[in-house]
């Protein structure tokens, strides 16, 4: 008796210390990961006049959220940068290391040593969305992704993103790389801005290599009139996410719609946003801190001209760090960047004066000042201010929710000794089945041969069972070889 009462205390005591430990777990990792299994994405959205600066509507557009392949727009901004400079140039190439050639989906499924043009790498950012390819331009301009990931954030707080880190150049999860949509909604201004002469290249819905045609998922660039960019995002954690832009008569909008449900959601969000902010004359009377060319027109940029103004100096400080491609290829993996400048070591920087002129504030501050637009004429300062972000407090949207496929079945179309002609099958198969498939993802399903060879099979995820016979169906009809099967829908995690 006594020896059962034993046991039972016993097992008492362990079922007690599994429920201490489970919560402790879950505090712990909710505090260090800052993000669980049951988080939601935010549904947050931002309307902005490009040339003004001003806030159109907004919901909960200064919510933390997690950018996406978003996190890509800033890559850009940094390399358009350095092709301004000179310190680039489109026909440069850039050369995938180990550590980037092994990027997970999507991306262009390179070796290690493989090597493409600064061009092609831009349109595999635009339009493919290829992670792969974004980890090697971080390594070309910065000698590591954790080192270009820190120019990345400085950048931000430059344009005035105060909510904004970075932690990789490709947006694939991290808890720490965070954002909002007014941050992203700052950062399309800016591209729009300051690189007027690359922004053309947001507007490309395709393109090839090795003989592939990769095609984008930004659909609203063919459907919505006078829309030409920007980009797409996804990741489980942030939902859908689209930064955009559209011009109409002179007038230019910014629109960022972040956890949508679905892509079709999301640019349903968007398109309304657009329409209504094209008829739309009275702002909410906030500013972010950019703005485009007054007039919103995207056009051939001149040179600026050179002076000694605290924003020229941090500028140039950056351009400094950055390491050129001739040094990066010496700096290993897992060693930090060349340079030995900190971002903490930025603070303490004073900008140039002229002579009689008073004390300017902190670099990072006088950037962010610098880059205010100013007031139209004849309007009053009360009237229109900076708005100040809130730190971030869950709300309602914040456990919304969010994206499920329509259904755990798919299709495959076929498998393949090469990867390329599985791609570029899965690609026809959508092609050819638009309506049933638009919303679906791409898989290439990799599985290892006895052999020591690879087969890839192509496939299309995330219908309902319906959807995958019928596709199949008219799939064949057109003498397409086609298979119904189940795919766990979270295996396609591209954007």
């Amino acid at each position: 008796m006594a020896s059962q009462i034993a046991v039972k205390a016993r097992r008492g005591s362990l079922s007690l210390f599994r429920i201490t430990f489970a919560f402790a777990l879950t505090v712990t990792l909710a505090i260090l990961g800052g993000v669980s299994a049951d988080a939601r994405p935010v549904q947050s959205s931002i309307v902005v006049d490009a040339a003004s600066g001003e806030v159109l509507s907004a919901l909960n557009a200064d919510t933390s959220t997690y950018p996406a392949s978003l996190t890509k727009m800033m890559t850009l901004y940094l390399l358009f940068e350095a092709m301004q400079d000179g310190r680039v140039k489109l026909t440069d190439t850039i050369t995938f290391s180990k550590y980037s050639a092994g990027m997970a989906a999507t991306n262009l499924n390179v070796d290690r040593g493989d090597r493409i043009s600064v061009e092609t790498a831009i349109l595999a950012l635009v339009v493919r969305s290829a992670n792969d390819a974004a980890t090697a331009i971080a390594e070309h301009l910065g000698g590591t992704e954790t080192g270009f990931a820190r120019l990345m954030t400085n950048k931000a707080q430059m344009l005035g993103m105060t909510r904004t880190t970075f932690r990789n150049a490709n947006g694939l999860p991290d808890p720490k790389q965070r954002t909002t949509a007014r941050d992203m909604a700052t950062l399309s201004v800016a591209l729009i801005r300051d690189f007027p002469q690359y922004y053309g290249y947001f507007k490309r819905t395709s393109f090839k290599y090795r003989g592939v045609t990769y095609r984008g998922h930004n659909k609203l660039l063919k459907s919505f009139k006078g829309y030409d960019g920007i980009k797409t995002g996804y990741i489980r954690a942030s939902g859908f996410n689209l930064a955009s832009s559209a011009e109409r008569d002179g007038r230019r909008l910014v629109v960022v719609v972040l956890g949508g449900t679905s892509p079709s959601m999301r640019d349903r969000k968007v398109a309304d946003l657009l329409t209504n902010g094209f008829k739309t004359q009275r702002g909410t009377g906030t500013l972010i801190a950019a703005k485009a060319p007054q007039g919103g027109q995207v056009k051939a940029a001149a040179p600026a001209p050179a002076d000694t103004t605290a924003e020229s100096v941090v500028e140039d400080v950056i351009a400094n760090i950055l390491i050129k491609p001739a040094q990066a290829a010496s700096v290993d993996e897992d060693e930090q960047p060349v340079s030995a400048v900190k971002l903490a070591g930025l603070k303490g920087l004073a900008p140039l004066l002229k002579p009689g002129t008073r004390p300017e504030p902190k670099p990072a501050e006088a950037a962010i000042a610098l880059a205010t637009p100013a007031l139209k004429p004849g309007t009053s300062p009360q009237v229109l201010k900076i708005a100040e972000a809130e730190p971030f407090v869950p709300d309602a949207q914040s456990t919304t929710v969010v994206w499920k496929a329509d259904g755990n079945y798919g299709i495959q179309v076929g498998a393949y000794s090469k990867y390329n002609a599985a791609q570029k099958a899965a690609q026809t198969a959508t092609d050819a089945e638009s309506q049933l498939l638009a919303d679906a993802r791409i898989i290439i399903d990799t599985q290892k041969m006895n052999n020591g060879s690879k087969l890839y099979r192509a496939r299309v995820a995330g219908l309902s069972k319906t959807d995958a016979q019928t596709a199949c169906r008219n799939l064949k009809a057109k003498r397409t070889d086609c298979l119904v099967l189940k795919i766990d829908p979270t295996l396609a995690m591209g954007n």
